[in-house]
């Protein structure tokens, strides 16, 4: 689970995805049923890909309810996080591996960097 979360930053429950997408769980597992989402199951629980529901909150679909208002958006997201499952708490959240990720490459440049510098300073022993 966790190596999927990184490679999709994040995955959602169904209810998560729904919030954020503005549509009911069924259509969001009508989505995955119809291919236009990713379904990734563990432990007997549904997912869905983060970078998807991304992608897809940023096209411009036409049909379905208008585009809702930022306090409304913002009103989902945070509803989105209280639905979090005892699963996704163990691994951190919904992109709790990928932000681990990315905060492990940060540190492993500024050692980089750091160790340049203290060569470049004291040279080659």
């Amino acid at each position: 689970m966790s190596d999927a979360m990184v490679e999709e930053k994040g995955l959602l429950n169904h209810a998560q995805a729904a919030l954020l997408l503005g549509v009911s769980t069924k259509r969001v597992g009508e989505l995955v049923r119809l291919g236009k989402l990713t379904d990734f199951m563990f432990l007997g629980r549904k997912y869905v890909s983060m970078r998807e529901i991304v992608a897809r909150n940023q096209e411009e679909l036409k049909a379905g309810r208008p585009r809702r208002s930022l306090p409304k958006r913002i009103g989902a997201s945070l509803k989105a996080a209280v639905k979090h499952d005892s699963l996704q708490i163990r691994q951190g959240g919904f992109q709790g591996p990928y932000h681990r990720k990315l905060e492990g490459e940060r540190e492993q440049k500024q050692r980089e960097a750091d160790e340049a510098l203290f060569k470049k300073i004291f040279g080659k022993k």
